[in-house]
């Protein structure tokens, strides 16, 4: 055989083969998550109805986009009017039903009514209608379940078959009912942060998945909040796939869209109702800064972790948005809990401040005084400013000023910085141990 006509049987051999069955799962920031199935069909030849039910309970059945070769799909029905008593009992209205009670009592009739707390059923023999409170009511006796009636979430397919055999299927949706967030666990030394980071992945989905391939979407994704309903779109699958696994479990990261993503490298399993774990970054040695903020008319000096995102300070990663959790080590060489703070997703370059609380030894309060009007459209007051350094070492408190669009400073007793992105204007107080420290300064406010 020669060389191209065995590549050319090899394609065939190949185009032939079914596709093992195969989950991948994408999962964004706002209980949203797209699901997609690799899956072959036993279909005879011609029109035929299929029920496929692997599918979650939070399907949005207008995202359903079904390819195949050579399959049609004529029509689609989503059932999710799932067979409980309550369903049951209202739809077999009007038909014969057995009826025993706690005292063994056998009620043969017609069922009238069903509300569930009573039910109502015309006696054969009497032709009385009798109300009978459910909760006495041991067990029901129906010919059989009414049709239209699914024990789980259904696609119900009406499918053209050109002729019998196996038919590779990949089925995709969006689903409500996976979630993910990320932890920062770091431990501060007052010079560097040892940081690590662990995805939490929740599954609320009302499905079980094995071994599927997990990416996740770090970004706000518009949709258009809607209730089930609209047209579904099938088209011609003309593409194949292929998937490589790594030997190590981690995420690749990589720009989409205006998005980022995170590609796990090796498949993973996700029971229903079950909270996963996984490592996003190796751990990282970030340098960073403590400092001390007051924000004028707030309450208490806060104690703030800060850095910015770049490769030189020990990070220069995108970072989802999550919760950072800050520990210490104690002079006995336990970690403690010294607070946590929450980032929304931040970019390469940008500054992060963790807030871990209230500084205990510092106090700080501001008031106005001499509020005036100096014009029809203008108008002056002083703000001024007490900070005590209760602590035995020095303190460097940044007092914070938030401006109005129209206001300014016209006369400060110390030098500021003017941040003219965030309008706000910063004065950093030296403190030495034991003291406290008063100054003020006058904003006008002109429209």
């Amino acid at each position: 055989m020669n060389y191209r006509l065995f590549i050319t049987v090899l394609m065939l051999v190949l185009c032939t083969l079914p596709l093992v069955a195969e989950d991948w799962i994408t999962i964004y920031n706002d209980d949203l998550s797209l699901i997609r199935s690799d899956f072959n069909l036993d279909l005879e030849q011609g029109k035929q109805k299929y029920n496929f039910d692997d599918i979650t309970s939070r399907i949005m059945p207008a995202s359903v986009i079904v390819r195949s070769s050579g399959l049609r799909v004529a029509e689609q029905n989503y059932e999710y009017d799932l067979a409980g008593k309550y369903q049951i009992m209202t739809k077999y209205l009007d038909q014969e039903v057995l009826a025993v009670t706690k005292d063994q009592s056998k009620l043969r009739g017609i069922l009238k009514f069903f509300d569930g707390a009573n039910i109502g059923i015309i006696e054969d023999s009497t032709r009385r209608l009798l109300v009978i409170a459910d909760s006495e009511v041991q067990w029901i006796q129906l010919a059989s379940l009414p049709a239209n009636f699914y024990t789980k979430p259904t696609l119900a397919w009406s499918l053209i078959a050109p002729k019998k055999g196996k038919y590779p299927v990949q089925l995709s949706y969006l689903s409500g009912g996976f979630s993910w967030d990320v932890t920062y666990n770091a431990v501060w030394d007052e010079s560097k942060l040892d940081l690590n980071s662990w995805v939490t992945i929740n599954n609320r989905s009302g499905k079980a998945f094995e071994n599927v391939n997990l990416k996740l979407i770090a970004g706000e994704v518009n949709q258009v909040r809607q209730k089930f309903g609209g047209y579904n779109r099938f088209e011609a699958m003309d593409e194949s796939v292929s998937m490589a696994a790594g030997s190590a479990p981690s995420f690749e990261q990589k720009a989409f869209h205006d998005f980022h993503m995170y590609t796990l490298d090796q498949k993973v399993s996700f029971a229903n109702n079950q909270t996963k774990q996984l490592e996003l970054y190796p751990t990282q040695k970030v340098t960073a800064q403590s400092v001390y903020e007051f924000t004028t008319f707030g309450s208490g000096v806060s104690s703030v972790i800060k850095f910015t995102n770049t490769a030189d300070q020990g990070l220069g990663k995108p970072l989802p948005k999550g919760t950072f959790k800050i520990y210490k080590a104690d002079s006995d060489g336990n970690m403690e809990f010294i607070g946590e703070d929450s980032i929304n997703h931040t970019g390469r370059n940008e500054e992060i401040k963790i807030n871990t609380g209230k500084a205990f030894d510092l106090v700080a309060n501001s008031s106005v005084r001499n509020q005036k009007t100096i014009s029809r459209n203008a108008s002056e007051r002083e703000i001024h400013v007490n900070l005590k350094n209760n602590s035995s070492t020095r303190k460097s408190i940044n007092v914070i000023h938030q401006l109005s669009g129209t206001a300014r400073i016209v006369e400060a007793e110390r030098r500021y910085a003017l941040d003219n992105v965030k309008n706000t204007v910063t004065f950093t107080v030296d403190l030495a141990p034991d003291t406290e420290y008063n100054f003020f300064f006058r904003e006008r406010n002109e429209w």
